[in-house]
């Protein structure tokens, strides 16, 4: 009955478009909003889960299902929005998606004449080319004055750079690494290696996270939320904490993670949500793994 009824929508559809002009996108909207909303509900699944499934937010659910456009992003991405929740539904989303596409205005051709236009006369363009000539001596003339204090710039700015080195190298000579104090020494050794120590002298935890697929992504760092929300493929963040940092995905399988500057590992299975605790004190995770379907 359900395949019954997307085969008359798409059929009247596609009639009022023949017939008539194009639709308003918020007409739209409203039409396939409702169809995806009979079809969830006929199949008794919850928008929270929809919004799981998909890893798209459920206002923006809300907002395809409301017909309210003026929550949704740009066409193109709300095109996108809706192809993956109705091929979530189990749906032809390329079918859905393309109802929504909305065709720019036709341009406005405007015919130009030349009779339009003044007439020019040869005395016209005469003083036109003297012009001409005259604008370019003169911007040749100022190029070449700034080509020249350019060059005796550049060559100042190299004579003082070589001071300034020779300047840096006759400090570090004068004042060398192994005459600083044992906890400066053990300081600088622990930068040069990549790594950071607190007043307390313990080493902070520092997380780096690839994303090789789009996930939603939750982290906390000594108890505070700093980021909650969707990252694209290809994007790289990194967070550190004192004490404590908490990595949740929505899409493990599709994130990588490498702890202070360590080897990069898949955080879990594709399509899982997991939940991993990094603790300052023995940088490994401190509970289990969390799996949520």
């Amino acid at each position: 009955m359900t395949k019954n009824l997307l085969f008359l929508f798409f059929k009247t559809t596609k009639q009022k478009l023949q017939s008539q002009e194009p639709e308003p996108a918020q007409k739209k909207l409203a039409e396939i909003g409702a169809q995806l909303r009979q079809y969830r509900e006929q199949q008794s699944i919850c928008l929270d889960k929809v919004a799981l499934v998909t890893m798209i937010r459920r206002n923006l659910l809300q907002a395809i299902e409301d017909g309210q456009l003026d929550q949704l992003p740009e066409p193109v991405y709300t095109q996108g929005l809706i192809k993956r929740y109705a091929e979530a539904m189990g749906l032809d989303g390329s079918q859905f998606a393309d109802f929504f596409q909305i065709e720019p205005p036709p341009r406005s051709r405007t015919k130009l004449s030349w009779q339009d236009g003044p007439q020019l006369r040869p005395m016209h363009l005469y003083l036109f080319y003297t012009f001409l000539i005259i604008c370019s001596v003169n911007s040749l003339s100022q190029l070449m004055g700034s080509s020249v204090t350019a060059k005796n710039g550049a060559g100042a700015e190299e004579l003082a750079l070589e001071q300034q080195e020779q300047a840096r190298l006759a400090a570090e000579a004068s004042s060398p690494l192994k005459n600083q104090k044992p906890d400066s020494y053990a300081a600088v050794e622990a930068a040069r290696n990549g790594q950071n120590l607190d007043k307390s002298g313990h080493k902070p935890v520092m997380v780096s996270v690839t994303f090789k697929a789009e996930s939603w992504m939750q982290v906390e760092v000594d108890g505070k939320t700093e980021f909650e929300g969707i990252l694209p493929t290809g994007t790289v963040r990194t967070w550190q904490a004192q004490k404590q940092l908490v990595v949740v995905a929505g899409n493990a399988g599709g994130v990588m993670v490498a702890v202070n500057n360590g080897q990069a590992e898949q955080l879990g299975v594709p399509g899982v949500v997991k939940e991993v605790v990094f603790k300052a004190d023995d940088l490994k995770p401190a509970a289990p793994p969390k799996n949520e379907g």
